[in-house]
């Protein structure tokens, strides 16, 4: 008799874990809350032009990810940015092309052009000037990574080049990112070259490539990845309910067989609610949810109705370790807001594949803008093809810890769209109005971008000290605990297996 899995969460982590699964022969059934699977990788409609709402690229440092899509047949797919454009950073010196081969903003030649026009001459010697440090200086336990960079390069260098890039790509406050989680391998790497400067450039191979570049879609949007897992989870003889939630988990022993569906033993009893409501029994038990979720599942939420009057659920004590040692990793609200317009001044590209926004840069609220079909051509096309021959997209972001998003405040559907035209305007430097607009669309992301605030990595290395001394058929995945982005969780399915 073949395992039977449970995945709980149809995310990209909750697919990638249930496909690997299937792949190995276990019967998986997929357990998603929404209607459609693929959590922040989507697209929508933006007046009848199908664009990116959430994660629109995927980084290709380790190519983790291409051969991921070449095993799904979606290699012709694939689609590179535009080149030779580079992009911006905007803050109180200026708009200026965004130094290139950094390292989250962290700059790998403190004396370049780019870096002298971002930090004044003086900024630029306090950032050269850390090559003279001690490789050690300014490591601890827990530093975030503004403090780090800020003891080695400057307070400039934190502020004008690291805040925004932190900001715009972890929706995170540099103050309280831990460094460790965000750059695993950069202190060794420091010690090993002498220098932050040296390490960056170690990291980041490509000294001249501009900001942004070291990344690719799928055309026509990032959507086709989810899908394709899907159908590779269904064809390898999984199934999916989709509308549906787990609401209470309980492990059962070998004597709970009156239990199981099929009269075999059992490791876990799942209750779910919605359009498959009832209890599913599991071999192996996967929860790709958000930490808060996963905690509230394991910590016994629920689970009184699946044990009965007559059962103490609250005290499965290895599970409530395991609870308590997820770390929090809180999340930051993030709004997408995007804009089709027919505006002939954005077709030299005044910022090149867009800009991201230092924090307290005055008269503008975003935190960052891509201008989709600069940096794509692919949506280029598609846009003009809708639009005319003067069509662009742009997409603007709001949301760092702390704000309040436009339209949670008092602010109307009509005035967040005003307010991104005046942000797209003060950003990209040419006035767009009401006029040149021909579709506008708002996306919120509330549970998506999760904070690793200092002893992030030391909980995480806790976890899986105790997960591995428990011996549970369990696992826990998603980008709390793989790090953000794409990669990060393609790398982690593939140590996983």
């Amino acid at each position: 008799m073949s395992t039977r899995v449970l995945v709980l969460g149809g995310g990209l982590a909750g697919l990638l874990a249930a496909r690997r699964h299937a792949r190995g022969g276990a019967r998986v059934t997929l357990v998603e809350r929404r209607e459609d699977v693929g959590g922040a990788v989507r697209g929508v409609d933006l007046g009848d032009l199908v664009v990116n709402a959430g994660a629109e690229a995927y980084g290709t440092a380790s190519g983790a990810v291409d051969a991921l899509l070449r095993d799904l047949g979606l290699d012709e797919r694939v689609v590179s940015p535009r080149a030779g454009l580079g992009s911006r950073v905007v803050s109180e010196a200026g708009a200026l092309v965004s130094p290139p081969g950094g390292l989250l903003g962290i700059p790998g030649g403190p004396l370049s052009r780019e870096v002298r026009a971002a930090l004044g001459t003086t900024g630029a010697l306090r950032a050269w000037a850390e090559r003279l440090l001690p490789a050690s200086y300014g490591f601890a336990e827990g530093v975030s990574v503004a403090e780090y960079v800020r003891r080695r390069m400057g307070a400039r260098v934190a502020e004008r080049l690291v805040a925004p890039i932190i900001g715009g790509v972890h929706s995170a406050d540099p103050h309280t990112l831990e460094l460790a989680s965000v750059l695993p391998r950069l202190e060794e790497t420091v010690r090993e070259t002498g220098s932050l400067a040296a390490a960056v450039r170690r990291l980041r191979p490509q000294p001249h490539a501009s900001a942004g570049t070291a990344v690719r879609a799928l055309d026509p949007t990032m959507a086709l990845l989810p899908r394709a897992l899907a159908d590779d989870l269904l064809s390898h003889g999984g199934s999916m309910l989709s509308g549906t939630r787990a609401v209470g988990v309980r492990r059962v022993g070998a004597d709970a067989t009156d239990l199981q569906q099929d009269g075999t033993d059992a490791a876990w009893q799942v209750r779910l609610e919605g359009a498959h409501a009832g209890t599913l029994a599991a071999d192996h038990l996967v929860i790709a949810t958000d930490p808060g979720t996963a905690r509230d599942l394991l910590l016994g939420n629920g689970a009184d109705d699946l044990a009965g009057a007559d059962t103490d659920a609250g005290t499965d004590h290895t599970l409530a370790e395991v609870a308590r040692a997820i770390p929090p990793s809180p999340a930051v609200a993030v709004r997408l807001v995007l804009l089709a317009l027919e505006a002939p001044e954005l077709d030299s590209f005044p910022s090149g594949t867009g800009a991201l926004v230092a924090p307290g840069t005055r008269g503008i609220r975003a935190k960052g803008l891509t201008h989709a079909s600069a940096k794509w051509e692919h949506v280029e096309r598609a846009a003009r093809e809708r639009f005319g021959p003067h069509a662009h997209v742009l997409r603007l972001s709001y949301g760092r810890p702390g704000e309040v998003l436009p339209g949670d405040d008092a602010l109307t559907d009509e005035q967040v769209t005003d307010l991104a035209l005046a942000d797209a305007s003060a950003i990209l430097g040419t006035a767009l109005t009401r006029e040149q607009l021909r579709a506008a669309r708002t996306v919120t992301w509330r549970r998506t971008m999760r904070q690793a605030r200092p002893g992030h990595r030391a909980a995480l290395e806790d976890l899986d000290r105790i997960l591995g001394s428990a011996g549970l058929p369990l696992e826990l995945t998603g980008a709390w605990r793989t790090g953000t982005g794409l990669d990060a969780l393609v790398r982690h399915d593939g140590r996983t297996s």
